[in-house]
């Protein structure tokens, strides 16, 4: 256990060390909310509406993206060269890969935390009467997501197709997910289609917690994230080759 706290601590000093990814996840983020629902305030009946749905809806997204995160600690071609020790360590494969879930899963849950709590009260975004909820559900999303970028990283052992599938994968069901505007209102087939992706149904169970306090959504969404965690994590445990990694 000792072993792994302190590559787990490595594994967050150098995320945090980052200022790419320290940046996406804090100032850009915030400034892209700003500008969005800025430029679509127009389009609700009061300017806070666009700014409470492009919180929301690019918090999940940012979430989501926490998997691109990932890959960049498992992959990133500097980590890796340092990372050669650990592989010839005695600590076991188990702790190469689960400290960089682990890490991922903190540095993005961290960044993300701090984002709402400076953005709400400065655009006046309700994240419903009790926003622990809020807060709470975001933890095993952030894990699931973290696990789902170190899944595809086990299996295709390369930053470059790692991160260019994530990043397909997760805008593709992001936009038919309604996150950078609803498609609802674009024909019944591509309402029908919106259903199909998981995002949706993330952008829902937040909104509801958010706009309606209530938690209609949250039990399922926690379970079925942790759940997916426990998969991907196990997803790890058979694709994980010491070899492919160094």
């Amino acid at each position: 256990m000792r072993r792994f706290i302190t590559i787990l601590k490595m594994d967050l000093v150098n995320l945090f060390k980052n200022p790419v990814l320290v940046g996406y996840n804090t100032v850009f983020a915030g400034l892209l909310i700003l500008i969005l629902g800025y430029l679509c305030g127009g389009d609700y009946s009061e300017s806070k509406t666009a700014y409470q749905y492009y919180t929301v809806s690019l918090i999940v997204y940012g979430m989501l993206n926490g998997a691109m995160t990932a890959s960049n600690c498992f992959m990133e071609r500097d980590i890796k060269r340092a990372n050669l020790r650990i592989i010839y360590s005695p600590v076991g494969s188990f702790c190469v890969y689960f400290s960089k879930m682990a890490a991922s899963f903190l540095f993005n849950y961290v960044l993300h935390t701090l984002l709402l709590l400076v953005l709400c009260p400065l655009v006046h975004v309700s994240l419903g009467s009790n926003p622990v909820f809020f807060v709470v559900l975001m933890a095993p999303v952030e894990l699931a997501a973290s696990a789902f970028g170190i899944f595809f990283c086990c299996v295709f052992h390369c930053e470059e197709t790692t991160s260019t599938l994530l990043s397909t994968v997760i805008n593709l069901l992001c936009f038919l997910g309604g996150t950078f505007f609803s498609l609802d209102g674009m024909g019944s087939l591509m309402a029908f289609i919106t259903k199909i992706s998981p995002v949706r149904w993330l952008n829902e169970a937040f909104f509801t917690l958010s706009c309606d306090s209530s938690l209609r959504y949250f039990w399922p969404v926690f379970i079925t994230a942790l759940v997916l965690s426990a998969l991907l994590t196990a997803g790890c445990k058979l694709c994980f080759r010491t070899e492919d990694y160094i």
